[in-house]
């Protein structure tokens, strides 16, 4: 017999809604007391008529004061501050509500940014009762599945009884919403779409809701708790004195740890979570850029072990995984691991390092020191570990990758980046755009012991600021003032004009405090590091750099924050202070003309 993990946990449940006059109401009470009770806390809302149910249910008496509410009056904006106050705490999801009809349409966004970067988020929209479809009823679309190839799980929830809800139709919803954050939250954590139906009257009567009369439903509803699986059991990878580590988007400390735990390089991207290694290697695409193109190169690797999601450099994902002769491990725990060249060997939930014969590097020394968490014991006849061999090796990567980012072009937009990431330290959250700034830091950038966040999933440049937001939001909910740095957003022009609409916050919502620096270099500098720097130069600059000629520290006072202009050596000194709310920096050249593109290797 197993001894049990953990202790079975009592059965739950929660009281039914007090009718209100209104079924959808009423169903709306009951969905969110649920969440409630499961422990979601935020939820962000744009306005709507048909989504008004929903609305009633947070300020009911069973609810009010649970779950804390935002108002976005732009449901991509609100998709995405969703998806940023969700993602500190993946057991704990935010949910984004919406109303019916295009309104939908501009989740979809967040839904796939959710969907591959595996982020909890659910995803709740009002819609018109099946009487209602496919007539030409306004505002009336076909939203059900809309998101099916996206979701853990998509259910169209029928409309309840129009003037109070059934007890079957109570505890329909009651389940489904257990169920829906369950899905979001298992052992594959991603987005999950509610479709939820609502039927006139979509307000409570106020002489229904005074009534203490419970006799339309079951005083108590069950409320079901799927218990969460085990985390995987680590599995043997191969490891010898030529295995490099790659740490991916989202990788954390198991890269750092397996690793050091082996004295192995680690090529680990900005928003990896893996920057504190020892054998980090700093700067070092341009170096495996060299490397990769010789095959007698004295540091090519013959092994990569790939923990979280490697997006960045087709050194990386091109030349080192893609290698014939490099034999590639990717450990990931879902169904959906990476593998972009499709020469992944093996792939594990959780990975544990075996020494296997190398190069003989391994068989001068003891191997004590190579044994701590994340590492396998060795087997009495394993190689042993000459782990000064390897620190000398991890060196020499070093020594070669900083000579290498040294002879690279040194752009005033790269001076920034820098400077923003040097000004970040313990404590600090800094998020990253999807522009040429992400590449100067993972090509530039040394160390940090900062938490750094992007969207890596499809590095898109929708809602960043918004999400940059909810993170902010959420930090301040969770940590004590003392506990919590500074909250940074590092982005383009192209990026921060994109998102525009995650600034408006009204004045009766909650603000973040957030720093949003805007590296304004009047375009898109990253297509000039693609194929397409080869073509006209008028046609790149129109169609692929975009000039807008936007005022952006304008715009951006105009909806509502502070905003000022500022040259790169001014950057450092005014990230220093730490003012309340939103602060959007503008960085430019300050010089009577823009600097000229110049080249970057990136993947798109």
């Amino acid at each position: 017999m197993h001894e049990p993990s953990a202790p079975i946990p009592a059965p739950l449940t929660i009281p039914a809604p007090r009718p209100t006059g209104s079924g959808a109401v009423d169903q709306a009470v009951a969905v969110w007391s649920a969440l409630a009770e499961l422990g979601l806390t935020e939820a962000v809302l744009a306005p709507g008529s048909r989504s008004a149910p929903l609305v009633y249910g947070l300020a009911a008496d069973e609810v009010a004061g649970r779950i804390r509410a935002h108002v976005r009056i732009d449901e991509r904006a609100a998709a995405f501050t969703a998806l940023g106050l969700g993602r500190l705490d993946p057991a704990r999801p935010a949910a984004v509500v919406t109303t019916s009809g295009t309104a939908t349409a501009h989740l979809h966004a967040a839904v796939m940014e959710a969907h591959h970067s595996r982020i909890p988020l659910l995803v709740l929209t009002a819609d018109r009762p099946a009487e209602l479809r496919e007539v030409g009823a306004n505002q009336t679309t076909r939203q059900a599945g809309m998101f099916r190839s996206l979701v853990r799980l998509a259910v169209d929830l029928p409309a309840p009884t129009a003037e109070a809800a059934s007890p079957v139709e109570l505890r329909t919803a009651v389940s489904t919403a257990a169920r829906a954050l369950a899905a979001a939250t298992g052992e594959h954590p991603g987005p999950v779409h509610l479709n939820l139906s609502f039927r006139d009257p979509l307000v409570p009567r106020a002489e229904e809701s005074e009534q203490a009369d419970r006799t339309a439903a079951p005083e108590r509803i069950v409320l079901t708790r799927r218990v969460p699986a085990p985390a995987p059991a680590p599995q043997p990878v191969p490891v010898d004195s030529r295995t490099v580590v790659v740490a991916g988007d989202g990788a954390g400390p198991a890269a750092a740890a397996l690793a050091d735990a082996h004295g192995l390089p680690l090529l680990a991207e900005p928003s990896s979570g893996a920057l504190t290694a020892d054998g980090l290697v700093p700067r070092y695409p341009a170096l495996l850029r060299a490397v990769m193109a010789d095959p007698a190169h004295p540091l090519r690797p013959r092994r990569a072990i790939v923990l979280g999601h490697p997006t960045l450099s087709r050194p990386v994902v091109g030349a080192l995984l893609g290698a014939a002769d490099v034999e590639v491990v990717v450990v990931d725990a879902h169904p959906d691991w990476p593998d972009v060249a499709r020469r992944a060997s093996l792939v594990v939930p959780a990975a544990i390092g075996q020494e296997i014969p190398g190069t003989g590097q391994e068989a001068t020394g003891t191997g004590q020191g190579a044994v701590s968490p994340g590492a396998m014991q060795a087997e009495p006849d394993a190689p042993k570990i000459d782990l000064a061999q390897r620190r000398a090796w991890i060196q020499a990567w070093r020594t070669a990758a900083d000579a290498a980012a040294a002879r690279l072009p040194q752009p005033w937009q790269q001076r920034a980046a820098l400077a923003v990431w040097e000004a970040s330290g313990p404590g600090d959250l800094l998020v990253l755009g999807s522009s040429s700034l992400v590449r100067d830091l993972e090509q530039h950038a040394g160390p940090t012991s900062a938490q750094v966040i992007a969207n890596r999933g499809l590095a898109g440049i929708d809602g960043t600021t918004a999400m940059a937001g909810g993170l902010a939001l959420a930090r301040a909910a969770r940590d004590e003032p003392g506990e919590r740095g500074r909250t940074r957003l590092l982005v383009g022009d192209l990026t921060a004009l994109h998102d525009l609409t995650g600034l408006i916050i009204g004045p009766e919502e909650p603000r973040p405090d957030l720093d949003v620096v805007v590296v304004d270099d009047g375009g898109g500098r990253i297509f000039g590091g693609l194929e397409h720097a080869a073509a006209p130069a008028a046609l790149l600059r129109r169609f692929f750099t975009t000039p807008h000629g936007v005022d952006i520290a304008a715009a951006a006072r105009a909806l509502g924050a502070d905003a000022a202009v500022l040259g790169t050596d001014d950057l450092g000194p005014a990230l220093r202070s730490a003012p309340a709310g939103i602060r959007v920096l503008v960085v430019q050249e300050m010089s009577s003309g823009r600097p000229p593109i110049p080249p970057m290797e990136v993947i798109e």
